[in-house]
């Protein structure tokens, strides 16, 4: 058996490997393995904007039933600096790709993203990601989850859903401005 490399160049296959004194037989059919990383998703013509850009870290407030310690693990790679503390466990999600929204439909487009610290686990959607993490820490009765209103993003050390993202990529909506900056001084402020 010989070991073959296949390389895509966007147009054609490159096949290495074949010794020099021989050929690939006509119409032979090969199984081969590749990794997910090997694909992405084709330009279909969608018309679509970034909503988050790759690498942005996202959060999924959770109050665990299940295996607390592992979630307390993983909320600690990331831990956002917040105004407020949350009284949920805030799940780190790491997008591996941009995070882009359909304009006529309103949608998110399938994503990669992992959980922040752990790599074991691809998913292939903020979606998959959130469910996922549903059905390993809480008792909740079912997973179907709507990202738009249940995970978060930071903005101005303040968790915001990503709704408000969405409104303000799709229909001009600001984001709340920075509060500190209409912060009056603390009357033990030593500094005025």
């Amino acid at each position: 058996m010989s070991e073959l490399t296949f390389k895509w160049d966007g147009q054609s296959w490159e096949v290495s490997g074949v010794p020099e004194s021989m050929q690939v037989r006509r119409d032979s059919i090969f199984k081969v393995e590749a990794p997910e990383t090997a694909f992405e998703l084709a330009d279909s013509g969608v018309d679509s904007r970034i909503l988050f850009p790759k690498g942005s870290v996202l959060y999924l407030p959770l109050s665990p039933t299940k295996d607390e310690i592992r979630l307390r693990q993983l909320c600690q790679n990331s831990k956002p600096r917040l105004r407020t503390s949350s009284d949920k466990d805030l799940l780190p999600i790491i997008l591996d790709e941009d995070l882009r929204i359909n304009i006529a439909t309103r949608r998110l487009i399938e994503t990669r993203c992992t959980f922040v610290g752990d790599s074991s686990q691809t998913f292939k959607s903020l979606n998959d990601a959130a469910q996922t993490a549903l059905k390993t820490w809480t008792d909740r009765e079912t997973a179907s989850i709507g990202v738009f209103k249940e995970v978060r993003f930071v903005h101005h050390a303040e968790l915001y859903i990503i709704d408000k993202k969405r409104d303000e990529v799709l229909d001009g909506k600001l984001l709340p401005q920075n509060v500190e900056s209409h912060h009056t001084p603390d009357l033990f402020d030593e500094s005025s």
